[in-house]
């Protein structure tokens, strides 16, 4: 490193050494425009979801009657699912709503057609994702909620 430069190995190109100070800096100024509420938003829905994910297999349990749904678990799954969906457009459309001049319209139909073609793989993980799920009911039909729970863990073992 000389006068401030870096020298690429590779191609043998130089470069401006970041110092300590410009990187710190980077993320300082991340962390200021993002404001206060989005933060309290983005922490209320992280402990939503483990509070909702924690008590599952127990809702879940007590909606049994003598042993069994009183309801279609592919039912409940496909409506979950639906839920979710329509959780995310009303997100999209209060993000449009709030967006800035100059940046892509989010709902343009270009966008969204770029954004399926992009994003199609994903439909892969979804699916094994919806199968998942209603193995979690399943399940609940033949065990008590702590052992669905202790089984459910189990997935951080198989992908560890």
């Amino acid at each position: 490193m000389k006068n401030g430069m870096i020298e690429c190995s590779v191609c043998h190109s130089k470069l401006v050494s970041p110092t300590a100070k410009t990187v710190s800096r980077a993320y300082d100024r991340r962390r200021s425009k993002t404001p206060s509420n989005h933060r309290a938003l983005k922490i209320l829905l992280v402990v939503g979801d483990c509070i909702l994910v924690g008590f599952q297999p127990i809702l879940v349990f007590m909606s049994k009657v003598d042993g069994s749904f009183k309801f279609n678990p592919i039912s409940v799954n496909f409506l979950t699912e639906a839920a979710k969906v329509l959780f995310a457009i009303v997100m999209l459309l209060f993000q449009a709503r709030h967006q800035k001049v100059g940046e892509k319209p989010l709902l343009s139909v270009s966008t969204f057609m770029q954004a399926a073609r992009s994003n199609v793989l994903l439909a892969v993980p979804a699916f094994l994702y919806a199968i998942n799920n209603y193995l979690k009911f399943i399940m609940q039909l033949y065990f008590n909620p702590a052992t669905v729970k202790m089984l459910s863990n189990l997935k951080v073992l198989v992908i560890a």
